[in-house]
Formats: C-alpha cells, structure tokens, sequence
C-alpha cells in the first residue's frame, strides 16, 4: 500500500512539473533573434526615412492588409481585407507605413527589444509566424482603442511582413 502511494506521489509530481515547463513554441530562438533585430533595424530606419523601396523588400507579395482599405475606392462594402500586389503597394498602400501612428510607436521603440515581438500560430496550433502591434487608435473613456498588428515570417533566411490586421 505505501508503494502504490509512493508511486501515485511521484507520477503527479512528475506531471506537475512537466506541465510547468515552458512551451519552447513560445520563445523566440535566439537565431531569430538576431534575424528580428536585422529586421526590426532596417524597417525602423525605412518607416523614418519614408524609403519606400526599402520597405518593398521587406514584404512578401502579396500580403493582406485590413488597414488598407481606406486606400481603395470600392463599392463593395463587404470587404475586410486587401489583397496587396506590389502594384498596389506602388500605387498608395505603401502608406500604411508612413502614417502617423506607426511612425509614432517605431520612434518609441528605435532601439530593438524582443519583447516587442510575439509567435502566433495558425489553425493545427502550430507557431507560424511572429507579430508587432502598434497603436492605431489609444485607449478613451468611451472606447478600448484600436492596435495594428503586423505579421511576420521566416521566408529564405529573413524575416518579411506578410500582413496587417486590425485589433480589435
């Protein structure tokens, strides 16, 4: 009877701790660390310089942007989203990074901190990519506010932007 106690003891002990460990999903491997500083330097200095051709290359085509939409003048009010082709970036979307509330939020975070940065994952939950936010709309008395979330993925060694989304 003891043992069968000991044994019991130990196994939920042994979950317990296997049930605290950290998620290594969650961290940010210090590789990409080093990748997201690159990035975050090189989009820091073309949101400051509003260098268009340097934010190109740090985009993969298309991406989806649901900020986007007061670039375009549809008809269709049902859209939530814009398909960016690098002619629409060429033509007005390249604004997106040169409004006034990203400019504001990258000059507040000029220096790269990794907190900054967050995983997120798709539907088999499953890390897929790492996302900024940024203030779009701050916080009232009256409402929650608004953030902008850009995403970001590994493609062929680097990190590139892959979409903006709004929260809420």
């Amino acid at each position: 009877m003891r043992s069968i106690l000991i044994l019991l003891c130990v196994l939920l002990f042994s979950v317990s701790i296997y049930g605290q460990t950290n998620n290594s999903d969650n961290e940010i491997s210090a590789q990409d660390k080093i990748l997201l500083q690159k990035f975050w330097k090189d989009f820091t200095d073309a949101v400051n310089k509003n260098d268009k051709k340097k934010l190109e290359t740090l985009c993969e085509f298309p991406f989806y942007c649901s900020p986007c939409l007061d670039y375009i003048k549809s008809k269709n009010n049902n859209l939530f989203t814009v398909k960016v082709t690098r002619a629409l970036y060429h033509q007005k979307h390249y604004k997106i990074f040169f409004e006034k509330a990203l400019k504001t939020d990258v000059k507040k975070h000029q220096k790269f901190n990794v907190k900054l940065f967050h995983p997120y994952f798709n539907e088999e939950i499953k890390r897929y990519g790492i996302s900024f936010l940024y203030t779009l709309v701050p916080p009232s008395e009256h409402w929650e506010g608004s953030q902008g979330m850009i995403t970001l993925r590994k493609i062929e060694g680097k990190f590139k932007i892959t979409g903006i989304d709004t929260v809420p």
